[in-house]
């Protein structure tokens, strides 16, 4: 199975969940285990067609390539520093693309979700918060209410994407680092391993789970530096690991 394939399969998963149901609390966890260092925390009272979206990539393995943030422009935000955003008249849509609207004309997102087929530029696509239900929706390619189209790169690994941008470890960049806590498992915590043992002596094993011990050298590292002690790597520990000089 493809990697789109896989997110397809698992959107449609989802459809018919309601909103305050159980399926819907584990798209809002899943969100907020994916989400970047700085974005909203959910709850199950907030707007939650990001979140599935989020949630969606999140269960498939896949959510170091779509941007984690609950509000839509935020997200194309991301997706534009990528260079994978397009307006509604510049390419063919695809199953796999986000899809963003705009219903008032004011330029500003207002909700989003999957493309999963296109037949001749008419589209079905897949959101969370449709009327409170995950369901879907039928749109032209062109209509007036589509504001442009999100790209992830599915061709990507994390550590691709990781190496392309880390010559850049500006503040706009740590902003979009997820954030780390412990249950994690992907390559940022092998990041994450690698500066603890860099600049704290750690000696971690670098495995990419972030466990019990992990989550005790990161809460003495903060200790250590002054900072939030919870163990848990947001965009204040990210910045001062990757901007600190040894």
């Amino acid at each position: 199975m493809s990697r789109i394939d896989s997110i397809i399969e698992t959107a449609r998963s989802y459809l018919g969940t309601t909103e305050g149901s159980a399926k819907h609390k584990e798209i809002i966890d899943l969100y907020n285990k994916a989400r970047y260092s700085d974005a909203y925390q959910m709850t199950m009272n907030d707007p939650w067609c990001c979140a599935f979206v989020v949630a969606v990539f999140e269960k498939c393995g896949m959510s170091d390539i779509i941007p984690g943030y609950a509000a839509c422009d935020q997200m194309i935000s991301i997706f534009t520093k990528w260079g994978r955003y397009y307006s509604r008249s510049v390419r063919s849509v695809r199953p796999g693309d986000i899809i963003f609207y705009n219903w008032n004309g004011d330029l500003s997102s207002d909700h989003v979700g999957i493309v999963v087929q296109n037949r001749f530029g008419e589209l079905s696509v897949i959101e969370g918060n449709k009327s409170d239900t995950v369901a879907y929706r039928s749109v032209g390619s062109m209509d007036s209410c589509v504001l442009g189209y999100g790209v992830p790169n599915y061709e990507a690994t994390s550590e691709s994407r990781i190496d392309s941008t880390s010559y850049d470890l500006d503040k706009e960049y740590i902003r979009t680092l997820p954030l780390l806590q412990y249950g994690k498992n992907n390559v940022y915590v092998k990041i994450l391993q690698v500066l603890l043992n860099y600049y704290y002596d750690a000696n971690l094993e670098v495995d990419g789970e972030y466990g019990v011990q992990t989550k005790k050298v990161v809460a003495d590292y903060q200790m250590s530096n002054l900072l939030e002690v919870d163990g848990i790597v947001g965009t204040e520990t990210w910045s001062h690991l990757l901007l600190k000089q040894k």
